[in-house]
């Protein structure tokens, strides 16, 4: 049922979490007043009918959307969020930015093909350290989660890690009316950044930590639900706009989505993570019904599922940072608190989390 699976299962203390999203905020209605030019009343109709069943509100966006085709500006391009988001992490943790050792960056929405995104947000801080970028969608956090708790065992004292997504660059307003999934990205992504910094265990059991690290995809080939099919070498030419843009198979989502939260869940359970002992569920941030979704799916108390895209939509890589950043600052976790977080992603099916336990500590936001 998980195919196969890699898993890191000694504890890796949480130094400190941090998170920044674009100035432009939009409501649905005014999201829908600013594009209205593109859009046809039976499609503005539709795309209100979408953020219904979404149950998204809200949006940041590193674009204004005053015409089709856009570039972010500047004080939202995927430097400057992801730096930001670092730096507040590491404010959160006390330490210094001389202080970390490796930034590991993941994104599908990178500054530039090459250069890295996390060679720009290096920049940005005056990182002189060694990084390196996974190319990955919403389980990003997971692999990367996994790969610096390696590097921690092997001695590596503190990792900022860091997810940033500006996917709204990639949609063509002009192409709302010809292509539906388009229409759909309008609806539901957002832009952001969130980072977390990582470390030694050096107080057992008082600092906050991930523990039961996890991370693997379903059996099987399965072609795309959500993918960038042009730009790359394999097609280095775009679509006639010259807009590189996401393409979504969203009936392969909703039909394989529960799939990878089983999956996520059963293998959380073979790590000794006991449904008994969670306080809270962070699943993937998909939409604003995931509460419900999961109640349904995998038979936990919607009441104590987190579901945080009504405010900020799906935010792809830096998702699951932000939501966990998020409910760190919230009030509403206790000392001694179990979350446990389930990732999933739509590229090639991957999901992955971890166990975050809360403590009282210097890395309290």
């Amino acid at each position: 049922m998980t195919g196969h699976l890699i898993s890191h299962t000694s504890p890796v203390a949480v130094l400190g979490s941090g998170s920044a999203l674009p100035a432009h905020r939009f409501r649905n209605e005014e999201l829908l007043d600013r594009v209205s030019g593109f859009l046809p009343g039976r499609l503005r109709r539709r795309a209100t009918g979408m953020a219904g069943k979404l149950g998204i509100e809200a949006r940041f966006f590193s674009r204004p959307f005053f015409s089709a085709r856009e570039a972010p500006v500047a004080s939202a391009s995927a430097p400057y969020l992801g730096a930001s988001a670092v730096q507040n992490a590491l404010e959160s943790s006390g330490l210094r930015i001389e202080e970390l050792e490796l930034l590991i960056g993941h994104t599908t929405t990178p500054h530039t093909l090459l250069p890295s995104n996390a060679a720009w947000i290096a920049e940005r801080l005056a990182f002189g350290g060694p990084h390196v970028e996974l190319r990955q969608a919403c389980t990003g956090f997971a692999a990367a989660a996994v790969c610096a708790a390696a590097l921690i065992d092997s001695g590596v004292k503190s990792v900022a890690v860091a997810g940033t997504e500006v996917g709204s660059v990639m949609l063509d307003l002009e192409r709302l009316a010809a292509d539906p999934e388009q229409l759909v990205n309008l609806m539901q992504m957002g832009d952001g950044a969130a980072a977390v910094i990582l470390g030694p265990m050096d107080q057992p059991g008082w600092q906050s930590r991930l523990e039961a690290l996890f991370y693997g995809s379903l059996p099987g080939a399965h072609p795309p639900a959500i993918s960038l099919p042009r730009g790359g070498s394999g097609a280095p030419s775009v679509e006639a706009s010259g807009i590189t843009h996401f393409r979504h198979d969203y009936s392969a989502i909703r039909d394989r989505g529960a799939r990878l939260l089983i999956a996520g869940l059963a293998a959380a359970e073979s790590l000794g993570v006991e449904r008994s002992r969670i306080d809270w569920y962070l699943p993937q941030q998909v939409n604003g019904r995931m509460a419900e979704f999961c109640a349904r799916t995998l038979g936990v108390p919607g009441d104590r599922v987190i579901a945080g895209a009504d405010s900020v939509g799906n935010v792809g890589s830096a998702a699951m940072w932000l939501a966990l950043d998020r409910l760190r600052r919230s009030g509403r976790l206790r000392p001694g608190h179990r979350v446990l977080v389930l990732g999933a992603e739509a590229s090639k099916f991957m999901f992955g989390g971890f166990l975050y336990i809360h403590a009282e500590g210097p890395d309290r936001p």
